[in-house]
Order: C-alpha cells, then sequence, then structure tokens
C-alpha cells in the first residue's frame, strides 16, 4: 500500500479546493520531486464542528500504551540527526530551536489573539474535551486501519494532529510528521488545560519536524520544542499574501522547498549508491580516518560497560555519531560517488575494524590520547573504568598481542594513579584551568592543547578538507566525531618524538607521559622531548604564578587553578624521574 499524505487543516471553513496540495506541489517542485494528485492525499474536513457546542462525547481510546521506550527514543532522535542534516546541508531552512521574541513581549499579544478569531477556534479546541473527542474521531473515520502515513499539520491542524498521535489505530505508522505554522507554543493555550500528548509515541513516529516563520504571528517566531520534546524547530522565510503583511497560509508553507524536500524525501527514501570499488581513490582523509578509529575503539569500550542500560545508551550514541560522520563524508564526494570502502561499512550499520597497519609506537600514540578522552563528544556518559578495560581487546583488533595491551593499560592507570593518589586531582574526567585558559579533558585533546600553534593548524588543516567553513564548518558536521578526529591527529601528531610548541595543561602532558611510559614497557623508545617539555611547562606555570601573586588575591581563582596545574605537572615529573623518563633518559 502506497503512503498517504493525511492534512489537517486549520481554523476557518477547511480547504475544500485543496489549495493546500497546490501548495504542496509548487514545493515538491522546487525541490526538484514530483507532484502528487489528490487520490495520494486524505484531507478530513472537521471545520462544521469546530464552533459547534460539544457537551459530552467519548474519547477515542488511547491507542499507545505507556512503556519503557528508551530504545525507541533514542531510535527517534538519531532520525531527527538526519533530518536536522539534510535541511541545514540543503540551505533551504535556518537555525532551529529560535524564540525569537522574549515572554514579557509575546504573551500579551498572545492572550488577546485568543479573543479574536485568531485563536479563537484553537483555544475552543483546548478547552472542550467534548470538541476535542467529536474532531479526533471524525478524523479517524477517515483514516486507514494500517500501512504508513505522512502527517502534516497547519495552525490548529497541527495541534488536532499532535493530540491525535497516541490515538492512531495501532498499526498505522507515522513515516513523517511535519506541523506548520503552529501556534502550539502560545502558553495561553495549555493554562487551565489537560495537557495534549503526554507521552510522544516515540515507536510510532518516524520523527517530527516543525517549521515556523518570523513574520507568521500565530507562531510568533516561535517553535515547539520548549514544550514538546519530540518536536525539531526549523524556520523558513516564507513571503507574505499581496494584501497582507503577514505570512500563516498552509500552501505559503508547503510551497516553500524545505517542505516539499521532507515529504518527497518521505515518500521516495533515497537508496544507498552501492560501493563498487572503482572509487576507491577518493580515499579517506586522515581526520575521517582517526574518527573511524575512534568509533572502533568506542565499540570495544561499549562491550566493556558493565551496566547494561548504560553500554546500550552508549552504543546507540555511537551509531548517532556514526551517522554524522557518513553523512559529512557524502557532502564532500562528488556527486555519484559512491562511498570509501571503509565508510561503506559504517553506513550498513557494521562497526568499523580498525587497520592493522600500524606499527606499534604509532598504535601507542593513537590510543593513549583516547583513553584520557571523551570519544563521544559532545554527549557525556560516565563508563566507569571501561576505556582503559577496553584498550587490552582493542590491540588484539590492531594486530598485536593482548600482553601489548595490558602494558599500556598499566601505563596509562599508573599515570592516571600518581595524579589522584593523595587528594590530588579528581579521577575520570578533569577540568584545569591552565595559564588562565580553560581545559576540559572530557573534551577534544586536540583543541585542549589551546596554547599550542601545531595543535590549532592540525585541527584546521584536518578540518578544511569537510568544505566551507573551516574550522568552525567541520566541527558543526561531524559534530563530536570531528573533534575526536582532530583529537588523535593533533595528540598523535605530538607525540611523534619532534620538539615543538610549549604545552602546559596537565591533561596534554599526562598523555605525553602515559605514552612514553607505555613505550618504554613495550621495549620502544620513549619521547625524547618528554623531560624538556614537562620542565618548560612548569616553567611557564611558575612564571604565570609569580607574576600574578604579586598583585591578585591569595585565593583567586586563576592562582588556585595555576597551582594545581603546577602540581599535577611536578607529580608527572615525578613519575618520568622515578620510571626512567627523564633527565637520565635524554643523556
Amino acid at each position: 500500500m502506497a503512503k498517504k499524505i493525511v492534512f489537517l487543516h486549520g481554523v476557518g471553513k477547511g480547504d475544500e479546493a485543496l489549495n493546500w496540495l497546490a501548495g504542496l506541489n509548487r514545493g515538491l517542485k522546487s525541490a526538484g520531486a514530483d507532484e502528487v494528485d489528490a487520490s495520494a492525499v486524505i484531507a478530513p474536513d472537521y471545520s462544521v464542528l469546530l464552533n459547534a457546542q460539544v457537551s459530552k462525547m467519548k474519547h477515542p481510546a488511547v491507542t499507545y500504551k505507556g512503556k519503557n521506550d528508551d530504545r525507541e527514543r533514542r531510535a527517534f532522535f538519531r532520525r531527527q540527526g538526519r533530518i536536522e542534516r539534510l535541511l541545514e546541508n540543503s540551505g533551504f531552512a535556518t537555525g532551529f530551536g529560535l524564540r525569537r521574541l522574549p515572554d514579557a513581549v509575546v504573551t500579551p499579544l498572545q492572550k488577546a489573539g485568543v479573543h479574536t478569531d485568531l485563536l479563537k477556534q484553537v483555544y475552543n479546541y483546548m478547552k472542550s474535551e467534548g470538541l476535542r473527542a467529536a474532531v479526533l474521531t471524525q478524523i479517524l473515520k477517515s483514516l486507514p486501519s494500517s500501512g504508513e502515513i505522512i502527517l502534516i499539520g497547519h495552525s490548529l491542524g497541527s495541534i488536532i494532529a499532535i493530540d491525535l498521535l497516541d490515538h492512531l489505530p495501532e498499526n498505522v505508522h507515522v513515516s513523517r510528521f511535519i506541523t506548520i505554522g503552529s501556534p502550539g507554543s502560545v502558553q495561553i493555550l495549555h493554562e487551565k488545560h489537560e495537557r495534549i500528548l503526554k507521552r510522544f509515541p516515540y515507536a510510532r513516529v518516524d520523527d517530527w519536524t516543525n517549521f515556523f516563520a518570523p513574520i507568521d504571528p500565530v507562531t510568533a517566531g516561535r517553535g515547539l520544542a520548549s514544550l514538546f520534546p519530540g518536536a525539531q524547530d526549523f524556520r523558513i522565510e516564507i513571503k507574505p499574501a499581496s494584501n497582507n503583511k503577514f505570512a500563516h497560509h498552509a500552501e505559503q508553507y508547503l510551497a516553500h522547498p524545505a517542505v516539499g524536500m521532507l515529504v518527497a524525501d518521505a515518500l521516495h527514501p533515497p537508496a544507498d549508491v552501492p560501493v563498487t570499488g572503482v572509487e576507491i581513490a577518493l580515499r579517506i582523509e586522515d581526520l575521517e580516518s582517526d574518527a573511524l578509529f575512534a568509533l572502533s575503539f568506542g565499540s570495544r569500550v561499549a562491550s566493556k560497560i558493565t551496566k547494561k542500560e548504560v553500554a546500550v545508551r552508549y552504543e546507540d550514541t555511537l551509531k548517532v555519531l556514526g551517522d554524522e560522520f557518513v553523512d559529512a563524508v557524502r557532502q564532500r564526494l562528488p556527486q555519484g560517488s559512491s562511498l570509501p570502502t571503509e565508510v561503506e561499512v559504517l553506513a550498513r550499520g557494521q562497526v568499523p575494524r580498525p587497520q592493522r597497519s600500524l606499527e606499534l609506537d604509532e598504535a601507542i600514540r593513537r590510543v593513549v590520547p583516547m583513553s584520557f578522552s571523551n570519544v563521544i563528544q559532545p554527549y557525556e556518559i560516565e563508563v566507569g573504568t571501561a576505556q582503559v578495560d577496553a584498550i587490552e581487546d582493542f590491540f588484539v583488533d590492531l594486530g598485536y598481542t593482548s600482553g601489548h595491551g595490558r602494558k599500556v593499560r598499566d601505563a596509562i592507570c599508573d599515570v592516571q594513579k600518581v595524579l589522584t593518589e593523595g587528594g590530588g586531582f579528581p579521577a575520570g574526567r578533569m577540568a584545569i584551568a591552565a595559564a588562565g585558559l580553560a581545559l576540559i579533558a572530557a573534551g577534544p585533546i586536540g583543541i585542549a592543547a589551546m596554547g599550542t600553534t601545531a595543535g590549532a593548524a592540525a585541527i584546521t588543516s584536518g578540518l578544511a578538507a569537510f568544505g566551507p567553513g573551516g574550522m568552525a564548518g567541520g566541527l558543526a558536521m561531524l559534530s563530536g566525531l570531528a573533534s575526536t578526529g582532530a583529537m588523535v591527529t593533533t595528540a598523535a601528531a605530538t607525540l611523534k618524538g619532534a620538539e615543538g610548541p610549549p604545552v602546559s595543561d596537565p591533561a596534554t602532558l599526562a598523555i605525553q607521559v602515559a605514552a612514553s611510559h607505555a613505550l618504554k614497557l613495550v621495549g620502544e623508545a620513549p619521547d625524547p622531548h618528554l623531560w624538556s617539555m614537562l620542565t618548560t611547562a612548569d616553567g611557564i606555570v611558575s612564571g604565570h604564578i609569580n607574576k600574578l601573586s604579586q598583585f591578585s588575591d591569595p585565593k583567586s581563582p586563576q592562582l588556585v587553578q595555576l597551582r594545581q596545574t603546577r602540581e599535577a605537572i611536578g607529580r608527572l615529573m615525578g613519575f618520568a624521574a622515578d620510571k626512567g623518563l627523564g633527565f637520565k633518559a635524554i643523556t
């Protein structure tokens, strides 16, 4: 059975002339898609009920029962991520979740609107349980008992559509939910009334996109996400009618290419181009390779998380990051090209295997930074010791023995212990300020090494591969995964033994010490510049302390942070000396 487009109209007398469909076909055409005819749509007319006095009527049954749908909810937001990237990359829609006007300005206008035809019928629908029951019953009579639908609600119709979601027939699935010109953010409509849609049916609805125009008085330039967590807001520019300075009509919204593109995408979902192997010459960039490396490591981390719920959530987060990564790679490929083989594996939902061509010292330089970092940035999940526990198996994945992995893990644990024992710094994610600049070790290490020109250059050059916008554009497209890729690239570069600009933040220094310690444990040469790096960092931080302490308050936050940083550096220097990584290693 072909998907049906279900359109729920707004206030007034309905739309017998199907002007909304004419608008949608203009939108489809502007998005390069075929038009649809009236036989492909369902447009219930309930206008006669909107001004009727309906005292009592049995409400349709709630068909989406409350259950533990955490997995479905995360899958829903994963699909939402695809819609976000689709619209942002198209350039048809800008921003999301914007609240352009403050409550102090909007609320009086919307209260006044409730007493006019503008919002009166919406208000009546919200306050009258009998009217809601009558309208929903009328709509349900025209819907199929099973199959997939694309549900579009305009103005009041968006409120009715939201209300309808948990009353749909059990075998009806909403493959796309679009609301346009919705007054759902008008707070006065929800006051003293039973709130619609208390529980969003994540397993029933694939995604929910809400479009609003800044010159639409019904929306007041506001989206729905603040009241409905399932909604994803996008602002579009639509032209007002020739005789009106405002824009709110359904055909105006539906004629927009952003709406047309989403409807076309739901009617004809894109099929992945199969990999042919011919385009393998379009090799992945270094940053992309490092991001795949981090994803592979992340899958091993997930396998070591002891709490099942946390492990599942971590795996779902990796899938979201993988989706973003695949889409970012697609964006830079020439039209018609297939994905590189490594990325195609990820696109099919499989865990990419790490490359086995790394020399042992290079493998150590890549793995150590990830053990100190959050590889699912910008998401944060507490995983206990899973990141270090994963190292042993990950080294086997890299083609080395579990013994190599154990020695690297032990080296990392040794350094973490020296920083945390005796009331030092908190284990796990550190938050220390170095040289007056905040360091968040839970974030990307390449960016955390904020004082280094080489670090910034490595990140910028790596992200330049992802098109316009350079570093900012790359981060926007790849989200946390770009940060992770930059972290691996930059940290690995700074661990190769070449003397570079001075680094004074303790997280980067801890990585340097742990890597050198691990290299020595497996019989490889440690970094000959490590001791010089540590003593230089100690001198830089001490110099700042000496200068600031002459004038600042003794317990000023900056001085406290600098003294903590110097203590961390001192502990690392003592550890390096004890393990033969200090001055003797140089001589």
